[in-house]
């Protein structure tokens, strides 16, 4: 009654009432209007229009209780009122078969039509879930996207969606609608077959519960706490494999439609190609993330050579690949058969006094069977070290650091929150990074190997330069001393035959003086007395006025105190000055070159820098070495004897500087 299509059915019937007994009043009102339906038949064809009126408005259901009643106001007339009545009885009943035909017509009419309605809106709908899959290939955007338009179409309140990780056999919550927190936090993940969803997820059939509290299961579940009446769940399927599930739900009872049942379902395959794209991208952005990550290890094994600054980046990007949040390095000792955690990322520093024995923990163990070993509890773990027991690790996988039929040790990488199951994919991916540490540390031990071999040849080099010195000083130079002054005494001698002889003997002085000047410069290029008599800083003083005799401007200074080093050290910083100003003089074409000497408490730093032409100096020691410059790689190799750096800044146009840090020893 507060549709005002009751009100205007309402006054049709009125109308049509007062006109069909009305009829013989109106004839005599108005005797000469030509009027003249004595029968009354077509007042009662009238009553078919609100029957039809009425059927269009409230269904089947309006338009035969309008028919009832225009029969039930014919009746009276063709009984008691007619002249006719036979004839009026007839007509009224086949009033009302028409007005009945007139009511199926038009039901049938509006079916069809709600049926077209229904089936632009699913097809709308189904586009509309087509286009949410399609614009993204990110899950999580996806899934939400999806389940918006699931529960807007369902006209449903409650509704989630969990994928399948096929690894580890569990559905994981991905998108939710309606929950509440304690059933999110029970819904995070779960197993296969475990509840409704489960079940579903495992069979990869719909299920429909009309009434949930008559399935155990479902009302044992989590789904009992929410309170649902009505639950709906399909497979989120592509190519025939299930991906994940969609739950629709409603707290009031309510039956599902063989149409919705249909268009959910379809909503779930729709939603599966997503899931199962979103996922493949995934897997290949992982895979790209994984190649870069080793990338760069790799490139980090090629351009450092120093494994205190490798190996830790190293874990760290162990631990990153496989989302861990802590991990260790265990290095093996061939000379005590003990592996040690010298590096460590997120566990206690004290672990690094731990040494284990080959086959003793997830390290030891790893490394004796020269394969993976993962623990998903290290708590009960049997063969546990107890000091990673009592740092809290949880969960870990460790792989054998190897470079081809070597073993160097362990790379481990864990948890310490919660427990982790580690994937296939995870481990194969540590394996690679602990072979990449393998060939990082193989490296790293044949340029040790190279380095020792190389300050062995540096100091016989230097010992043959000492002795060939002091051979050109102490036998060579003196004897031409000798020569020289026994020229001077026979050209000094009054027997002296004629000038000739004078002017011969003069000529052969000079060469002889010339010769001694030679072997003396010789003697103190090879090994400078001086550096051994006063220290490095006199001698890097005599290279540069060797330089201003060539007539370059100089500078030599020097800050904090000065003081002796060792010969090892003195003599290294020494060819490195000396090479350095060799470059200068040879190849910078410079007006000025400066040295800085910095003396602080165990340290020393060097300075060499001219104002000449530059070059593009090498980023990397590598690139040295590409690049050929031998002199530059000597004394790269040389501060490296003393544990030292060496820093190359140098550009076209704008001159080098060469600087040298290194730690020193105090002579006493």
């Amino acid at each position: 009654m507060t549709k005002r299509y009751f009100w205007i059915l309402v006054a049709m019937m009125v109308g049509i009432t007062v006109i069909h007994y009305l009829t013989p009043q109106m004839r005599s009102l108005l005797p000469n209007a030509g009027i003249s339906l004595s029968r009354h038949a077509v007042e009662r064809i009238l009553f078919v229009l609100p029957v039809a009126a009425a059927t269009s408005a409230f269904g089947q259901t309006g338009g035969t209780a309008v028919l009832l009643i225009a029969v039930s106001i014919m009746l009276p007339r063709a009984v008691w009122l007619s002249e006719h009545p036979v004839d009026a009885m007839m007509e009224t009943i086949a009033t009302g078969v028409v007005g009945y035909l007139v009511l199926r017509m038009v039901e049938v009419e509006g079916s069809k039509k709600s049926l077209r309605q229904e089936a632009v809106a699913r097809m709308r709908s189904f586009n509309a879930m087509c286009s949410i899959v399609a614009k993204s290939l990110e899950l999580e955007q996806v899934l939400n996207e999806a389940l918006d338009k699931a529960v807007e179409v369902t006209d449903l309140e409650v509704g989630w969606m969990c994928s399948l990780d096929r690894q580890t056999r569990e559905l994981q919550l991905r998108a939710q609608r309606g929950l509440g927190e304690e059933t999110v936090q029970a819904l995070s993940r779960f197993c296969l077959g475990e509840g409704v969803c489960g079940r579903v997820a495992q069979s990869g059939e719909p299920m429909v519960l009309e009434n949930v509290s008559q399935d155990l299961q479902a009302k044992a579940s989590i789904i009992e706490r929410e309170d649902l009446a009505s639950l709906i769940v399909v497979p989120l399927t592509s190519k025939g494999e299930v991906q994940g599930v969609m739950a629709l739900a409603s707290r009031e009872r309510r039956k599902f439609p063989s149409a919705d049942l249909q268009l959910i379902t379809t909503f779930g395959t729709q939603i599966g190609v997503g899931v199962e794209n979103a996922q493949l991208h995934r897997h290949v952005e992982r895979q790209l993330h994984i190649q870069r990550r080793l990338n760069e290890v790799a490139e980090k094994i090629t351009s450092e050579l120093e494994l205190d600054r490798i190996l830790p980046k190293v874990l760290q990007i162990a631990e990153e690949l496989i989302d861990a949040d802590c991990g260790f390095i265990a290095l093996f000792d061939p000379a005590t058969k003990q592996l040690s955690y010298p590096y460590l990322h997120n566990l206690p520093q004290d672990l690094t006094n731990v040494t284990v024995s080959k086959g003793e923990g997830v390290a030891g163990e790893a490394m004796a069977a020269m394969e993976p070993v993962t623990i998903s509890d290290y708590q009960e773990y049997a063969n546990a070290v107890p000091a990673f027991l009592d740092a809290g690790l949880v969960s870990v996988v460790a792989v054998p650091i190897v470079s081809g039929n070597r073993s160097f040790g362990t790379l481990a990488v864990g948890s310490l929150r919660e427990t982790k199951r580690f994937s296939t994919t995870e481990v194969s991916t540590v394996a690679g990074v602990g072979r990449e540490a393998g060939i990082a540390i193989d490296n790293a031990r044949l340029y040790e190997n190279m380095r020792y071999y190389a300050r062995q040849i540096t100091r016989a080099q230097e010992d043959e330069r000492k002795r060939i010195a002091r051979e050109a000083h102490d036998e060579t130079a003196q004897i031409l001393v000798a020569l020289s002054r026994r020229l001077d005494a026979l050209m000094a001698s009054p027997e002296l035959p004629h000038d000739a002889v004078t002017e011969g003997l003069e000529g052969v002085r000079e060469l002889t003086t010339q010769a001694l000047q030679s072997v003396r410069r010789f003697s103190q290029d090879l090994r400078p007395p001086v550096l051994d008599d006063l220290g490095f800083v006199p001698a890097i003083r005599g290279l540069t006025r060797n330089l201003e005799g060539a007539g370059m401007e100089t500078e030599l200074r020097v800050s904090g105190a000065p003081y002796r080093l060792s010969p090892e050290e003195e003599l290294v910083l020494f060819r490195i000055a000396q090479e350095s100003l060799n470059n200068v003089r040879r190849h910078a074409e410079a007006s000025r070159a400066e040295v800085l000497v910095s003396f602080n408490h165990d340290s020393v730093q060097m300075v060499v820098e001219d104002d000449g032409e530059g070059f593009d100096a090498p980023n990397k020691f590598v690139d040295l070495v590409a690049s050929g410059r031998l002199g530059l790689i000597g004394m790269h190799e040389r501060a490296k004897i003393l544990g030292g750096t060496l820093r190359i800044e140098s550009a076209p146009g704008e001159g080098t500087k060469v600087v040298v840090d290194t730690p020193v020893h105090r002579r006493e």
